[in-house]
């Protein structure tokens, strides 16, 4: 048994939202901690001493610390096996921890998305993230890559580091359909037989593509009075949530906006819906995406090289589209064409089905720590 520490910005506790992020570290957690391992989660939006953390400990009871100290005085960094950090960046203290005194735990960085990649696609990623996941791409003893699509960019961007990378592919969480809780949503929200139901998952910024929904559903929306829309997750840019705001008002019994969602509920309406929608603009794996097909939704993907295993059972549109006419079109054929959406939806269905089928993140992991 081995004392690991995972260290995350967000992690599934209470009824905070939780990105896609903290999902995988809770599929990690729960996997080492079935391998026997005592697996600690330290959670901080800002890994710096004087800022508050949490500290989800194995048996399931939380400390909340005042910063860093706290966690540092109670549990110190020399006490665990393995530090494994997910995405924070945050390189000084593991610095310290790699030139101190032996034994000392192995350091291990689990990143999520390349960095560099979405710098050089034209998003606004702050020097500060960029050069601390270089350095903790130097620092690390070996690398946990997210896909395949972001292990042929690693080795693109820093051949150097090669051979301290390791994929080991996200995989999901899934929940069972429940007639009464899907009921309960179709009547809440007035979705009657014979409406078609559309959803997106996600932060509302831009680099997620949601300006690109806002845009067009108002037309969609106005055209087709069977077509209902759902918009989940927080809400991070003023400019774009006052543009949703104007359309939730616009069209109050079709266009529906949740903060946030339990997994549970949030997959009985992936269940609910027909169609899902994934126009973001740059995406290492994509949660969501992998949920809605396993959901039985026909899917409408922005056109990015990680959903290429979709290119057989979904409709694409380019974003750099003149207009984003092609992503309107396409989504109004699904909305008007029933057949069509089940033929896509049982072969995205079948395609997610596979790929968790092969996942055995619990082997992975156990093989991973037992090769260093």
């Amino acid at each position: 048994m081995k004392k690991i520490l995972l260290l995350t910005f967000e992690f599934p506790i209470g009824k905070g939202y939780c990105g896609g992020v903290g999902q995988v570290v809770k599929q990690c957690r729960d996997a080492l901690t079935n391998l026997g391992h005592r697996v600690h989660v330290l959670i901080s939006a800002e890994f710096r001493k004087k800022y508050p953390a949490k500290l989800f400990n194995p048996d399931g009871t939380i400390t909340q610390y005042n910063n860093l100290s706290g966690f540092e005085r109670e549990h110190g960094w020399s006490g665990f096996d393995y530090i494994i950090q997910h995405f924070v960046n945050w390189t000084g203290e593991l610095r310290g921890v790699k030139n101190g005194a032996h034994p000392r735990p192995k350091i291990i960085y689990h990143f999520h998305s390349i960095l560099r990649r979405e710098r050089e696609s034209g998003f606004r990623t702050l020097n500060y993230f960029l050069r601390n996941q270089e350095k903790m791409i130097e620092l690390a003893d070996k690398i946990i890559c997210p896909s395949n699509y972001e292990y042929d960019n690693f080795c693109r961007y820093f051949p150097k580091f090669a051979g301290k990378l390791t994929m080991i592919e996200n995989t999901i969480e899934t929940f069972p359909a429940s007639k009464e809780i899907i009921s309960g949503i179709r009547q809440k929200y007035g979705i009657k037989e014979g409406d078609v139901t559309g959803l997106y998952v996600g932060r509302l910024e831009q680099i997620k593509g949601i300006e690109i929904i806002i845009r067009h559903l108002p037309k969609l929306l106005g055209r087709h009075k069977n077509f209902k829309f759902f918009i989940i997750g927080k809400s991070l840019e003023k400019d774009l949530h006052k543009k949703l705001l104007r359309v939730l008002r616009k069209f109050p019994g079709q266009l529906f906006y949740i903060r946030y969602l339990e997994k549970e509920r949030l997959f009985q309406l992936y269940y609910l819906s027909d169609i899902y929608i994934n126009p973001s603009l740059s995406e290492s794996f994509s949660l969501s995406t992998h949920e809605g097909a396993l959901c039985k939704n026909a899917l409408l993907l922005n056109r990015l090289p990680v959903f290429e295993k979709f290119k057989e059972a979904a409709l694409f549109f380019s974003s750099q589209e003149a207009g984003g006419g092609e992503f309107s079109s396409r989504l109004e054929y699904l909305i008007t064409h029933k057949n069509r959406r089940r033929k896509l939806a049982i072969k995205s269905f079948r395609i997610a089905r596979s790929f968790l089928a092969g996942k055995r993140l619990k082997a992975d992991l156990s093989g991973f720590l037992d090769s260093f």
